[in-house]
């Protein structure tokens, strides 16, 4: 499902920014787009515009008014402003549903989270919205998206299955599971890229993936309460497990919340066994 979510909405890198904040005065981000999608942010005499934009889709030679997506806009002092990020767009409503900064581990300054959400279309396997959340943080006079951290979080929507039962919900959705996430053993491991160890809590079920993982056929595989698991990725509460069977070492996706690291030992990428 996220190798389809991507393909469809073209992820689109941008920045923001970070600190302290407060609104900003409504001059400096007037005239971006037709009308504001979140309060502007100020820090360190930066000034972030969220903002509606139109979009317009050709289809058989023709242009369709869609709705409108969403742009982040940096605003310095006597400068135009410069746009820094589209978030992902499939031709539905979308909105930023909250913005906020946490201390992050290692970090000097607090890094700005900004979670989004929008209509799923009617022809996506999700049920209610998408979610996706970005991590920015300040790099000299810029503001940058944290490529790791962001992919972490990635972006992702509930499903069901042919019966309605719940088969994946996307955990981050509130600033609470992003705070959790972000204090969590598995975030500050894999964004450091090391390795975690875990235990399985329920009966799991693999799935294929190299750097993703491939979940349009339903998996046969999966390990039981108890098994013991080595983590070297994670993103959108998925985890890249490795196994240790009779034979050989299985490396396949699972579910992270079907995973225990309350004993977890870390190890750098390189290191086996």
């Amino acid at each position: 499902m996220l190798m389809g979510l991507r393909r469809m909405i073209g992820l689109i890198v941008f920045g923001c920014l970070l600190g302290s904040t407060a609104i900003a005065g409504y001059e400096e981000c007037s005239g971006i787009g037709p009308r504001e999608a979140y309060n502007f942010l100020d820090v360190h005499g930066i000034k972030a515009c969220f903002a509606y934009t139109r979009v317009s889709v050709k289809n058989e030679g023709k242009y369709s008014r869609d709705p409108d997506g969403i742009s982040l806009y940096s605003v310095i002092s006597s400068e135009n402003p410069k746009l820094v990020y589209e978030f992902p767009y499939a031709g539905t409503a979308g909105a930023i549903t909250d913005a906020f900064f946490l201390p992050v581990a290692g970090a000097a300054e607090e890094m700005l989270f900004v979670i989004h959400r929008m209509e799923a279309p009617r022809s996506w396997d999700s049920v209610g919205n998408i979610y996706n959340v970005s991590v920015i943080r300040r790099e000299g006079d810029a503001l940058v998206l944290d490529q790791k951290r962001t992919r972490f979080f990635d972006l992702g929507g509930d499903t069901v299955d042919g019966q309605g039962r719940s088969t994946y919900v996307y955990p981050y959705k509130d600033q609470k599971s992003v705070e959790a996430a972000v204090g969590s053993p598995l975030f500050q491991t894999i964004v450091t890229e090391k390795k975690i160890k875990g235990s399985i809590l329920e009966k799991t079920f693999l799935y294929d993936g190299g750097s993703e993982p491939l979940l349009q056929n339903s998996s046969k595989t999966y390990l039981i309460k108890g098994d013991s698991v080595l983590v070297e990725d994670s993103m959108a509460g998925w985890c890249k497990v490795s196994y240790q069977a009779k034979v050989k070492i299985i490396t396949k996706w699972a579910q992270c919340k079907s995973i225990n690291f309350s004993a977890s030992k870390v190890r750098h990428a390189n290191q086996t066994g």
